[in-house]
């Protein structure tokens, strides 16, 4: 019991997921500077690898100024809570084989219910702060996610479907032979375009919307709770792109050779990692070549586009299961 707490808060579980969020800032500053121009963090650390981490020192350092008309109680106890959905939901994660540190028949269920509670706590963050930007930025967050929800959760019960299961470590087993994302492409461009939204990265920041917003549902927060908020984005972050290669991608599962133990997990990490940040990627990629869209266009495109091709892989998957 003990050594399975000390996995979840330490490695493969929460701690571990924290620095590779502070990773995932560091790459994808580095990575939009490289497509526009620009040098990027090089302060902090070797080519500036420290800098996400000193950021996150540097504001909870800093005085903590809460709004006069501000619901106090939400909006110091929030950020913890919000916090605690992607911290919690990492440990269901398989990193180093293909069994993850918690499992349950009906993971997907509980992923699904994670990604919906860090958008309502995202929503009574920005209401409590009683600020106008704010609760403009959370009057789009909650149009955008009533939009991308549902091809969200269409592209998370495919995978599922295709393997017959309701738990992450079925669906990763399930493709030792063949990896999801070759059984159904649309599901997992889907997924990715809804994690982009879930995510408020471009061409979804719109509830963010710094040129128009500030920071949108954020504005308000400052010190210690701006950098809960601003770590728990990180590894939201990092926490889908990990879904996705569950989903989608094998997990940690890759050629085996035979060998002891410990150098198995090693391999199954490394698997792991490659896949993950081959995610990540494509999500700073697309990020940094798309512009932001308006909240009229974004539902459009996900009620019209994205549910539909959901909806269609769905069908054909189900045909010829």
């Amino acid at each position: 019991m003990l050594d399975t707490i000390a996995e979840a808060l330490l490695f493969p579980g929460l701690t571990f997921f924290v620095w590779l969020a502070f990773v995932f800032e560091w790459l994808e500053r580095k990575t939009v500077a490289r497509m526009q121009g620009r040098i990027g963090p090089v302060v902090a650390g070797p080519a500036g690898i420290l800098q996400p981490v000193a950021d996150f020192f540097k504001l909870v350092g800093k005085e903590e100024i809460i709004p006069a008309f501000a619901d106090k109680f939400v909006f110091e106890f929030g950020p913890p809570l919000f916090f605690a959905a992607p911290a919690i939901g990492v440990v269901f994660i398989p990193v180093i084989g293909p069994s993850a540190l918690v499992s349950h028949p009906l993971d997907i269920i509980f992923i699904l219910f994670i990604l919906a509670f860090s958008a309502f706590m995202a929503a009574m963050l920005g209401y409590s702060s009683a600020g106008r930007y704010s609760t403009i930025g959370i009057g789009r967050l909650i149009l955008q996610y009533t939009s991308y929800e549902i091809p969200m959760i269409i592209a998370v019960i495919t995978p599922a479907l295709l393997a017959r299961d309701l738990s992450l470590d079925g669906i990763v087993a399930a493709q030792s032979g063949e990896w999801f994302i070759f059984l159904a492409p649309v599901s997992f461009a889907c997924f990715i375009v809804a994690a982009l939204a879930e995510l408020e990265k471009p061409p979804f920041d719109i509830p963010s919307a710094k040129t128009e917003l500030v920071a949108g549902w954020m504005t308000e927060f400052s010190g210690r709770a701006l950098a809960y908020v601003k770590l728990t984005k990180n590894l939201s972050y990092v926490f889908l792109s990990a879904i996705a290669v569950t989903l989608f991608l094998g997990g940690p599962l890759g050629p085996m050779p035979a060998m002891v133990w410990w150098a198995q997990d090693l391999l199954y990490l490394v698997y792991f990692l490659v896949k993950l940040f081959a995610v990540g990627f494509l999500i700073f990629a697309i990020r940094s070549a798309l512009a932001r869209v308006r909240i009229d266009q974004a539902a459009g495109l996900f009620w019209t586009i994205v549910t539909p091709l959901s909806l269609l892989q769905l069908g054909i998957i189900m045909l010829l299961r």
